[in-house]
């Protein structure tokens, strides 16, 4: 399978947390829910988003480029190792490949990369909370669908300092078991993007 197809494929987090099937966050401790609706008001917030990212997949593949993120939308312009072009909205993904001129179609219900895509992002309605863990300045928490897990999990990793989250991580498993992990840095807010940076590659 091309690095590609195996990205958009699978574009997500791990399932290192697991828990018992929840719904929601009414069942999770306070503190483990507070910071579940912390995670929620802090995604729910984010505009004109621009990184840099690095993305692992199976066989240990390794790519980079720029993250773009906006409610609802998502844009991976890839550099290495060769160029590709990934953009997720409005309940599907298309990735070009440059060098070898493929274009793939994904559906995001069956892609756990969906859950970050709702508008508004909730976690007491659909969605079922399977692990929050918080470290030493970090927070982690892991999500499926509620009616559906098997068609994924999606683990969202976050800097927490002075109680400010910063998004730092994607890690998630697809319904065929492809896990990727993509690592976020030097996010920055505010940019204003173009009508078009949002629009399916050509294909």
């Amino acid at each position: 399978m091309t690095l590609s197809r195996r990205a958009a494929l699978s574009l997500g987090v791990s399932g290192v947390l697991t828990a018992c099937a929840t719904s929601g966050v009414a069942m999770l401790p306070p503190d483990q829910r507070h910071d579940a609706e912390r995670v929620a008001h802090y995604l729910n917030g984010l505009r004109g988003v621009t990184a840099e990212f690095t993305q692992t997949g199976p066989g240990d593949d390794v790519s980079a480029g720029r993250f773009s993120y906006d409610p609802g939308h998502l844009r991976l312009d890839y550099v290495t190792p060769h160029p590709m072009t990934l953009v997720a909205a409005n309940g599907r993904i298309v990735m070009n490949d440059s060098a070898t001129g493929a274009v793939t179609h994904l559906s995001l219900s069956r892609n756990p990369l969906g859950l970050l895509l709702r508008t508004p992002i909730r976690f007491d309605h659909g969605i079922q909370i399977t692990g929050v863990q918080r470290g030493v300045n970090s927070l982690q928490i892991s999500a499926a669908e509620a009616d559906n897990p098997s068609q994924g999990l999606l683990t969202m990793q976050f800097a927490d300092r002075q109680d400010q989250l910063t998004l730092i991580g994607l890690d998630g498993v697809d319904a065929r078991q492809h896990r990727l992990v993509l690592h976020i840095r030097r996010l920055q807010e505010g940019t204003v993007f173009p009508a078009s940076t949002f629009s399916p590659p050509e294909g």
